[in-house]
């Protein structure tokens, strides 16, 4: 994962990135589509840049090119990373609440007297985060020692941990360019939808998709289970959908709300419309993040009954 990696020499204001380095990650995250890609590539013709940090996180497509600051996914690597952190903060919860009262409650969350350390150091993660986004060099901060730099290759990452957030961030970062590059191929055919939100929505229908509809046949070729793969791949879903809330604060959503889906309406077109099972492995996850989310704006009612895990994340969605 070296989507990030900037040389300290860098100082040109864009730089173009090699087709191959897009190329490699998206075969990464869905190799049944290699047949796919070589017609899109060939066709549309993209180009790739890393532009100069600045403040913000934008990344951009504009006719057939993509553009995005080394910080864009520095960001979504340490979210990837606080992720896990809700994880480890929320999921015991979110099992037993399957498993015995049907429920998620406040009372409980209360109680739990390992929580408040799970949480401060979630809380440290999506703080760090937020400052990647508002300094406009990333190496005017000290980088947490829990977190692996961006760039790390995976077989140096010592613990397994460490490697599923490597395996989720790429995930993530596909799922971002394929909606870039369904940008890329509306403005070469003329076709985006009149509205700009249309077209975000349907360029995260786009990233799903592409990330989900042909699992089986990858499933066929390698043996790998079917539904293990799918759930895998919602939770990189899932993850991008939370480095857009991040990233998002309530200034910049307020600037770009008659141009972008609200966060709710991410996660719904992102990973709530997955055909995945209810009970599968992504939803506990997924719920798991949007926890996090809630309790950070105070607005995690008292109790949320639920029957299934992904029942959960769209009761909680609809909180957002």
């Amino acid at each position: 994962m070296n989507l990030a990696h900037r040389p300290r020499q860098y100082m040109a204001e864009q730089f173009d990135v090699p087709l191959s380095v897009v190329s490699n990650l998206l075969l990464g995250a869905c190799p049944e589509r290699a047949s796919e890609f070589e017609v899109f590539w060939e066709q549309f013709e993209p180009r790739f840049a890393l532009k100069q940090d600045g403040t913000g996180l934008a990344i951009s497509a504009r006719g057939n090119k993509v553009s995005w600051m080394h910080k864009t996914f520095a960001h979504d690597w340490v979210v990837t990373f606080a992720g896990f952190k809700a994880l480890a903060a929320y999921g015991p919860h979110v099992l037993f609440g399957e498993a015995l009262s049907g429920e998620i409650s406040t009372q409980t969350l209360g109680g739990d007297e390992g929580l408040r350390t799970a949480e401060e150091e979630l809380d440290a993660l999506l703080y760090f985060a937020k400052q990647i986004q508002l300094v406009s060099d990333l190496d005017a901060l000290d980088w947490p020692t829990e977190v692996p730099r961006p760039g790390t290759s995976r077989e140096a990452l010592a613990s397994v941990e460490d490697q599923a957030c490597f395996d989720i961030a790429c995930l993530a970062a596909a799922a971002t360019f394929l909606h870039e590059v369904r940008h890329v191929q509306f403005a070469a055919e003329g076709d985006a939808p009149t509205v700009p939100a249309d077209e975000e929505h349907a360029c995260d229908d786009f990233s799903r998709t592409m990330l989900l509809e042909k699992v089986d046949a990858y499933s066929s070729s390698t043996g790998e289970a079917a539904d293990r793969v799918a759930s895998k791949r919602v939770i990189g879903l899932a993850s991008a959908a939370l480095t857009i809330a991040q990233a998002e604060s309530q200034n910049m959503a307020n600037a770009v709300k008659d141009t972008h889906p609200p966060t709710r309406e991410r996660f719904v077109r992102l990973v709530l419309e997955a055909d995945v099972a209810e009970s599968a492995t992504c939803w506990s996850y997924t719920a798991c993040l949007l926890i996090a989310l809630l309790r950070a704006h105070s607005k995690l009612p008292q109790k949320v009954q639920f029957v299934s895990p992904k029942h959960l994340c769209q009761k909680l969605v609809a909180l957002l």
